[in-house]
């Protein structure tokens, strides 16, 4: 087929459907892009289930009771109206899941754009910028698997470690962080290991040896060993699970010493229901939205200096990555349900998926 749309019901992520598309015309002022690639991770899932409290589904609309959820990924210009933007040219950035996506470029220059079509206007901007993808601009050749799997979670991995140390870590002693073998857990850790507080990773005991071998949590327990934990010291909770019952276990185990609960991801989509976060004991749990720490140090330190320390920051991930985790690349829109079907069900933590259309 040509180009094709990949459809999930908004309240069951389990039924989707990969639906024929047809790249329209483009009007002035519109670019096409042709989807390239992208990368499909627990991260995407997240934006399934939090489709409707963060506005997910509104980036990309569908029909009905369908969605088409948000995935990163590379475009190439096939198609353009606007002078700035030229055909042949690579974009990283937001995609649907589909062949293509047509975009209204707004300060369009040469490091990239932002889309302005209307319904995405009153979204988060960091969502909708699309970055030329050069070497210059900190896309090297060969790394395309690399950036549209890593790119966003270790951004939000960079964010949420800054955000612990512009508050100093709310005091905490030790930061326990759940789904510790999620790559935007252990982007994370890398960040952490060299500051002053312990860092536990929390896990299943399925993927207990992944986390271990990944050298980078002073300690390791499972969800079931909570109870074992040292609760005598202020700690902290980074939950990249959404798993209400090891919530509730965590804030039940530390009381008053758990000084800071912070809500990340959902990996744990199927175990949602719980007691209701506010009722538990400490402190209370709250949403962490990595835009907002990305704006807060834009306006503080400035775009470039912002892009200089996560430039690093990146780099020296990139450099110990590959140890732990393989890319697996699969055709799309062939593969693409069955490898969204694993990785809802929960694909194996050393391995990622990029699908190439």
């Amino acid at each position: 087929m040509r180009s094709y749309d990949f459809l999930v019901k908004r309240n069951d992520l389990t039924a989707c459907s990969v639906e024929p598309a047809s790249e329209p015309p483009i009007a002035p002022g519109e670019v096409l892009l042709r989807v390239e690639r992208f990368g499909l991770t627990a991260n995407n899932i997240t934006y399934g289930v939090a489709g409707d409290l963060i506005g997910y589904w509104r980036f990309f609309p569908a029909p009905g009771d369908w969605g088409r959820i948000p995935a990163w990924g590379i475009g190439t210009v096939s198609a353009s109206t606007v002078e700035a933007v030229a055909e042949g040219g690579r974009y990283f950035g937001y995609f649907p899941m589909s062949g293509h996506l047509v975009v209204s470029p707004a300060k369009a220059g040469p490091a990239g754009f932002a889309d302005d079509v209307a319904h995405r206007r009153e979204l988060p901007p960091v969502y909708n910028q699309y970055s030329l993808m050069t070497e210059a601009l900190g896309f090297p050749a060969g790394q395309d698997n690399h950036q549209v799997i890593y790119r966003p979670l270790f951004t939000t991995s960079f964010v949420l470690a800054d955000y612990f140390a512009d508050h100093d870590n709310f005091g905490a002693g030790q930061v326990i962080l759940a789904s510790a073998s999620s790559k935007t857990a252990f982007g994370t850790a890398l960040m952490m290991r060299d500051r002053p507080q312990r860092t536990i990773g929390l896990t299943s005991e399925a993927n207990r040896r992944f986390v271990q071998r990944l050298g980078l949590y002073d300690q390791v327990a499972t969800y079931d060993e909570v109870a074992d934990l040292d609760a005598s010291q202020p700690t902290a909770y980074i939950d990249m699970s959404g798993n209400r019952a090891v919530l509730a276990a965590v804030h039940r185990h530390f009381g008053g010493n758990l000084v800071n609960s912070c809500s990340v991801g959902i990996t744990h989509r199927e175990a949602r229901t719980g007691p209701d976060p506010a009722t538990l004991p400490g402190a209370r749990p709250t949403l962490f939205f990595a835009p907002d720490q990305v704006r807060k140090r834009n306006e503080e330190w400035g775009s470039a200096r912002f892009k200089q320390n996560l430039g690093a920051a990146w780099g020296a991930f990139l450099g110990v990555v590959d140890q732990w985790v393989d890319i697996l690349e699969a055709p799309a829109p062939g593969r693409l349900e069955s490898v969204y079907q694993t990785v809802l069900d929960g694909a194996a933590p050393n391995e990622a998926h990029v699908l190439v259309n």
